[in-house]
């Protein structure tokens, strides 16, 4: 065996170890705190302090927001009831994925790419900071009684349904990535449920990851399978879903292959790209594949 090909296989081995290690090797970056239990977090203006790595410096900050604003003029009172929850960063370099049509942190699902090729935000105008999800309830009264009243929502959040923030954070002068799942109740109150990050500077994490295989191999798409073999990728769709869509990301969140899937199997060649761990994603509505794939 010639000595480019030894080393070929070296190096092979020590990323991946076969493909179970690679997904080992993988997860082994990622960081993972589970709030057992979940903490709960309720009163008008209170805090969470959201420390990803767990350096006793706070990296971001969540509000709950369950207030009344009333005052009465020439016989009339306005009142607004606000509640829900709110995001700040004390830490000027840290930021949030958006949603680039409102600007607002954007809720995550499970299997969701989080990295440099995300949209992500750090400005707010509130001392409070950027809303997760709010709801406003105004009433008008003349003389104590109702004349109108009206309600509005605000934040790409969705109140009793849990979501994922996207994290991007600064340590001793890195970037690193992050999630934290939440949950924001229509009372205002905020379920801090577990969150991660990805030690390795500069490289993305997966919303939900925690560091177990959670996504070596993450599904709810029955039917459809993945495997890579010789460097080719073969999507298997014995699934009742006819229309599919592959995306395949690198280890710094960038897309390398977007494709509309139609048939009961698919080969894609992979010799193109650098040697390194990616991650597949299979999809059809709210049902996904995950796994991550190896390219030698």
């Amino acid at each position: 065996m010639d000595s480019k090909n030894n080393q070929k296989i070296k190096n092979y081995l020590a990323l991946a170890g076969g493909i179970t290690s690679a997904f080992t090797a993988a997860n082994a970056q990622v960081v993972y705190t589970d709030v057992n239990p979940d903490y709960l977090l309720t009163g008008n203006f209170n805090s969470y302090s959201l420390d990803l790595n767990n350096d006793s410096f706070e990296d971001f900050t969540l509000t709950a927001i369950d207030t009344l604003i009333s005052y009465l003029s020439s016989g009339y009172t306005y009142n607004a009831q606000i509640t829900g929850a709110a995001l700040r960063n004390p830490v000027l370099s840290n930021s949030w994925l958006i949603n680039t049509s409102s600007g607002l942190p954007t809720p995550l699902s499970q299997g969701d790419n989080i990295g440099n090729s995300g949209f992500f935000a750090s400005s707010y105008s509130s001392s409070v900071g950027v809303p997760i999800i709010a709801q406003f309830d105004y009433e008008y009264l003349l003389n104590g009684v109702t004349i109108s009243s009206y309600n509005s929502t605000f934040g790409d959040f969705s109140f009793d349904q849990e979501g994922i923030l996207g994290l991007k954070f600064n340590i001793n002068g890195s970037i690193h990535y992050g999630w934290a799942r939440i949950e924001v109740t229509s009372s205002g109150s905020i379920s801090i449920k577990d969150y991660a990050y990805e030690s390795t500077p500069d490289s993305s994490i997966i919303a939900g990851d925690n560091g177990s295989g959670l996504v070596g191999i993450s599904s709810n798409l029955d039917g459809v399978e993945v495997t890579m073999l010789n460097n080719n990728l073969q999507v298997l769709n014995n699934s009742s879903y006819k229309e599919l869509q592959l995306t395949v990301t690198n280890i710094s969140g960038q897309t390398v292959i977007n494709s509309q899937l139609n048939n009961p199997t698919e080969t894609i060649g992979m010799n193109e790209f650098a040697s390194g761990i990616y991650l597949a994603k299979v999809n059809s509505e709210s049902k996904f594949y995950i796994k991550k794939i190896y390219v030698r």
